[in-house]
């Protein structure tokens, strides 16, 4: 666990109705922190520790954050809350039974799971920020830790954006902007090759703008991945998208 502060991967402000933040905690794609606007260097104790009240987003008893983190009683709590409050105040607040995240504190996967669960209805102008959605939903959750109180969480943000992606593409392909929706599709497909659902979307972009080619070469190297590793064609619905298109013959 590297105690170097890393670039966060943050929703455009307009897109997750969050103000600047004083403080700035970075979870996606690595451990990162700023404090008004600084690079902010923690201990790995105080990194695990903002990193798991962060995904609780909500207060968390002290006895839990402990046992959850070091197996232990206070001790170890108590020094890492004192060392996390010198090196960024405002990052962490700690009443006698509870902690949780401090108010001003913006974290970059909050937004994404807050992005993700609203895109269905967020507004065409507020998705000019392509490229940036894109790298944030693109990022996994501390990709270098092993902890397992992480594995539930990493698991949500996986599913959550894998939707999202899917999602975004077909907005972003519905208002012509087909090279973004082609580039969140296959993204999604890179998060879990064997996602049916987002081979789909990749084949439906295809054709929306006109492909018909690159809509059976997705095809039929979907055809050939799910018979190597699973033993099985694609379902009716994928099946259904390529019936009308004559067959390439070199993908």
């Amino acid at each position: 666990m590297s105690s170097q502060p890393a670039g966060p991967v943050r929703m455009p402000n307009r897109l997750t109705a969050v103000r600047t933040a004083p403080v700035e905690l970075a979870l996606l794609a690595g451990f990162g922190l700023r404090g008004g606007g600084l690079p902010v260097r923690l201990p790995p104790a105080g990194q695990r520790l903002a990193a798991y009240v962060a995904l609780q987003d909500r207060p968390v008893r002290r006895s839990q954050v402990a046992f959850a983190l070091w197996g232990e009683g206070a001790g170890a709590l108590r020094t890492a809350l004192w060392r996390v409050g010198h090196a960024c105040p405002g990052l962490i607040d700690a009443t006698a039974t509870h902690v949780s995240l401090g108010r001003d504190v913006a974290v970059d996967v909050l937004d994404g799971i807050r992005f993700s669960r609203t895109i269905t209805n967020t507004s065409a102008d507020m998705l000019a920020d392509g490229e940036l959605v894109l790298r944030c939903l693109s990022a996994d959750l501390l990709p270098d830790w092993c902890d397992d109180w992480l594995v539930p969480a990493r698991e949500r943000w996986r599913q959550l954006r894998l939707h999202a992606l899917e999602a975004l593409a077909m907005r972003f392909a519905a208002a012509g902007r087909h090279g973004l929706a082609v580039e969140a599709a296959l993204t999604a497909i890179a998060g879990d090759a064997l996602r049916e659902s987002a081979h789909r979307c990749l084949i439906r972009v295809h054709l929306m703008e006109g492909n018909r080619a690159e809509a059976m070469r997705a095809y039929l190297r979907l055809c050939r991945l799910l018979d190597r590793e699973l033993g099985v064609e694609p379902g009716a619905d994928v099946r259904a998208l390529v019936a009308h298109l004559p067959v390439v013959r070199k993908p």
